[in-house]
């Protein structure tokens, strides 16, 4: 089943009782990490601000995904996104999800959880990067601070060496 952007709205804040909570874990490209419960029949992940996962992400289209409950599982589809979506490493255009999958849109990295089968806890935690490295979440915590994120000079950037500047003044 394909969705509009439409459709998807009109389902979006319908209650959702028919299963257990399922979730996503999400860890965003400067390290944050939130878990999403999946409350409603379609779940929308994209860079609008209504979806139910906002991902404030050039590499994420407005409406990128929907996460829909069919009665019998959850599945994935891609919502005609510019980056595609992946489901462990996979692109996908409609996927139906397992315990566990790793969901990849543009930048970020997202982990579904069933509550029908519960993972153990080091493994809900253990989300997949594209460099197939798992991530230490210590570590991603660390980096959520905005200053430290901001301070981090890309590779192969033309100001490296240099301190950035705004408005005049020195960072």
């Amino acid at each position: 089943m394909s969705l509009t952007v439409a459709e998807m709205k009109g389902h979006c804040n319908q209650p959702f009782s028919e299963q257990p909570m399922s979730r996503l874990i999400v860890l965003t490209p400067h390290g944050s990490v939130r878990q999403v419960n999946l409350q409603h029949p379609i779940t929308t992940i994209g860079r609008d601000p209504h979806c139910g996962v906002h991902i404030d992400s050039l590499g994420v289209s407005r409406h990128h995904a929907a996460i829909r409950w069919n009665g019998q599982g959850f599945v994935i589809t891609d919502m005609a996104s510019r980056n595609g979506t992946y489901v462990n490493k996979t692109l996908i255009r409609e996927h139906d999800l397992q315990n566990g999958d790793a969901i990849t849109v543009g930048d970020c990295q997202l982990r579904f959880l069933s509550a029908a089968k519960p993972l153990p806890a080091v493994d809900a935690l253990r989300l997949v990067t594209l460099t197939e490295d798992p991530i230490d979440l210590d570590v991603a915590r660390q980096r959520s601070d905005w200053a430290t994120f901001f301070r981090r000079v890309p590779s192969g950037s033309a100001h490296r060496g240099r301190p950035m500047r705004k408005a005049g003044r020195a960072l």
